[in-house]
């Protein structure tokens, strides 16, 4: 029970707490804000979970609704109002707007590191579990009966979602994941769990996934495919279509990348996916840029075009944003080829030099 302790510990000097998911809103991270928010009001904690991004897949929005989880939407952040900030399911809990005005009461995650955190008051990071609710689950396991029976079977079932839907429906699960996974099926509402599993893709992610398809460009081993403009509501959908373009039997490695449009915002979103155990997404990402990353299988990153959102021709636009990620994931690919290469190479003097030396 040390990590809840130490946890309770750390956030009870404060009286209102602002739970930030960063980026696009996915079960994962809703389930991690949720259970957090519901661990706090033990304590009398007051917590607000904040997006500041849309949910776009159904799915999600039906997660949401079926287990009445409180998010709220505002497209800026600021400090108002609340003394610290917890940051669950994300690799970095540096927040703009947010970071040096109030403390981090908490970071808690999954991802491999991101350069620089600021200090928490609690910090919980295992890159060995599938999904930040795997962590959270586990931290709860001997603090199950300070919830009521209602609240417990909405806590549990929102983390088993956001495990299933982060390991591929189990696929990836690790040992942490399925110690989380026993302890939670016990409680888990699985009707609801069947609900959620059985609503259909929506119109606009079918199209989306055809378009791919029409669009493909094979590097190597890799297959690559752009779905052109993606309306920020159907966000999600490009992190679909690249779960579902790796299930095809020749896809190894599977790249899905597509301009998303707001009202104010422009932005190149770019998701992963790879059957191969070997490659270090995360590193390959890095290659790219320091504000995405990934994991073994799975990785995703988004690059700000806001400067462009006044082009007058889109079409021009999105030629050019094609060509350059098309070429940068090129160039990230065979950098993170010749370290490998490398690092075997000096592998494998070490162990003549070892030999030798006996």
């Amino acid at each position: 029970m040390s990590n809840i302790k130490s946890f309770i510990d750390a956030v009870k000097k404060y009286k209102n707490i602002m739970i930030i998911i960063v980026g696009s809103p996915d079960p994962d991270a809703i389930a991690s804000a949720y259970a957090i928010k519901c661990i706090l009001s033990t304590v009398s904690v007051h917590s607000d979970i904040i997006i500041s991004k849309k949910i776009s897949l159904s799915q999600n929005n039906a997660f949401v609704k079926y287990l009445d989880i409180p998010l709220i939407f505002k497209e800026t952040l600021s400090p108002q109002k609340y003394d610290a900030y917890i940051i669950p399911d994300f690799q970095n809990n540096i927040i703009e707007g947010i970071t040096g005005h109030i403390p981090c009461a908490a970071h808690i995650d999954h991802h491999a590191g991101a350069g620089n955190r600021e200090k928490a008051d609690f910090s919980l990071i295992d890159t060995k579990a599938g999904s930040a609710s795997s962590i959270i689950s586990l931290m709860i396991k001997d603090y199950a009966s300070k919830f009521n029976a209602k609240v417990l079977i909405s806590i549990c079932t929102a983390l088993m979602f956001g495990i299933q839907t982060d390991t591929d429906k189990y696929i990836h699960a690790t040992k942490i994941d399925i110690d989380a996974v026993n302890f939670l099926s016990e409680y888990t509402h699985k009707g609801i769990i069947n609900k959620l599993n059985g609503i259909p893709l929506s119109p606009k992610t079918i199209k989306y996934y055809n378009k791919a398809q029409e669009n493909q460009y094979i590097y190597k081993d890799w297959s690559i495919y752009g779905i052109g403009y993606v309306d920020v509501n159907h966000r999600d959908s490009i992190a679909i279509i690249a779960d579902f373009l790796l299930n095809k039997p020749e896809n190894q490695t599977v790249i899905v990348y597509a301009i998303v449009e707001d009202k104010s915002e422009l932005s190149l979103d770019v998701s992963i996916r790879s059957k191969i155990k070997t490659l270090n997404i995360n590193s390959l990402i890095k290659n790219i840029t320091p504000t995405g990353g990934g994991r073994h299988y799975k990785g995703a990153y988004q690059i700000k075009l806001d400067y462009f959102k006044d082009c007058p021709d889109k079409e021009l636009l999105l030629k050019i944003v094609g060509l350059t990620t098309v070429e940068k994931l090129k160039k990230s690919k065979d950098k993170l080829y010749k370290t490998e290469i490398s690092t075997l190479y000096e592998s494998a003097i070490k162990t003549v030099i070892s030999f030798f030396k006996k």
